[in-house]
């Protein structure tokens, strides 16, 4: 069956959810867009992922508009062995044992950031702490100068223009991350000859090599480096962050009872999670021809993990367009805010982190949170992505 969604479009996301609704409803696997399969249900999404060897991961952005190389793709659009060796390296830097080392620091540098907007009576939880954030924490663990932690965001908000309908908008984006870009290959390469190199994930990557002793190459380091730390680490988790203070302002009474139970926040940040995921929609593609629900599913066609959909799937979530702050413990394993299988979000554990300090540190100074009168939710426009341009609040 084909509907009319095109995924790919900003304007047709921004208001989308009666849409995926009826995906769900009447049909779960359909041809959205010619060649591109949504799976709108929950279960489909569970089955395609524990099947990588059939269903490979596809890349983030269109076809038609990606000139990249093999070796110029994000951790997220590469296969094993190529993605569990880098995978490994990133895994380390952000594993249980390396967040309890960090975690005091990660709650300093949310409490900073709260000292200088809680006494003011008003803010954007975007720019006031959203932005600052994970630059703040991801910086020193990258190995970049701290000069350059500061740009992390206008980094990531320039790289995913790479989208936008606007050819000069796109040209000048990519020409500002093909500066930083520079910058960072000489970093690299001054790395590379170096004898004494200090532990981070920047000798990591330099340092790493495959069963047959080949290095990274200088792409290779620089994506993980860039895109992969800077931009998925970053994007990411201001979105979450702008998501939750979000719920918490828009549900009665949601801001007061967290206050008051401390042992609702991580219950506050795994439903953000799943009611507002980050990232809406992934990408398979099977390297055989096969069947979803009895709809053929063409070798080297899209499949669309529809996150999004799967997240309110009533099978799974009951009243599923609900904030809800009394889903349970087993909500965590539940979701899809993270990903799932093979290619679960390497960062987890960091913007779960940085999320669950960044509301214990707004909760410690600020009381009572609602939202500014008159305030609208406008998303970013990235299609892929599920975050607030702004949240503004009162207090």
């Amino acid at each position: 069956m084909t509907t009319e969604y095109n995924l790919f479009d900003p304007a047709t996301v921004d208001d989308h959810l009666p849409t995926i609704t009826k995906l769900r409803h009447e049909a779960p696997v359909s041809e959205v867009v010619p060649g591109v399969f949504y799976l709108a249900k929950h279960q489909d999404i569970v089955d395609v992922c524990r099947n990588p060897s059939m269903f490979e991961q596809g890349r983030f952005i269109p076809l038609d508009i990606d000139t990249r190389t093999d070796d110029q793709l994000n951790l997220g659009e590469t296969n094993p062995p190529q993605h569990t060796r880098v995978r490994k390296i990133l895994a380390g830097l952000m594993s249980p044992p390396k967040m309890r080392h960090i975690e005091q620091s990660v709650r300093e540098i949310c409490r900073d950031l709260v000292d200088k907007f809680a006494d003011r009576g008003h803010g954007d939880m975007i720019a006031d702490l959203g932005v600052p954030l994970p630059g703040a924490v991801i910086g020193p663990l990258t190995g970049l100068p701290a000069e350059f932690h500061p740009q992390f965001r206008k980094y990531s908000d320039d790289y995913m223009l790479r989208t936008d309908p606007d050819p000069d908008v796109v040209a000048a984006a990519s020409a500002r991350v093909d500066a930083i870009d520079e910058r960072v290959r000489q970093l690299i390469r001054d790395r590379v000859a170096a004898t004494d190199r200090p532990k981070d994930l920047l000798t990591d990557l330099v340092e790493s090599v495959d069963d047959t002793g080949n290095h990274l190459s200088e792409d290779k380091i620089l994506v993980h480096l860039t895109k992969d730390m800077i931009v998925g680490g970053t994007e990411t988790t201001t979105h979450l962050i702008g998501n939750l203070f979000y719920n918490l302002c828009a549900t009665p009474g949601a801001y007061e009872r967290v206050r008051d139970d401390r042992s609702l926040v991580p219950v506050a940040v795994e439903e953000t999670l799943r009611l507002r995921v980050p990232v809406q929609v992934l990408f398979r593609v099977p390297n055989q021809a096969t069947e979803i629900r009895g709809i053929p599913i063409p070798q080297h066609c899209v499949v669309a993990l529809g996150y999004a959909s799967a997240n309110r799937d009533e099978d799974v979530f009951d009243h599923p367009d609900d904030f809800s702050l009394d889903r349970g413990d087993e909500l965590r394993h539940k979701h899809f805010g993270f990903g799932f299988g093979v290619h679960l979000c390497v960062g987890a554990a960091l913007a779960r982190l940085e999320a669950v300090a960044a509301l214990d540190a707004v909760l410690d100074r600020i009381p009572n949170m609602r939202l500014a009168p008159g305030y609208e939710y406008k998303r970013v426009q990235f299609f892929m992505m599920r975050g607030p341009t702004r949240v503004d609040v009162v207090w």
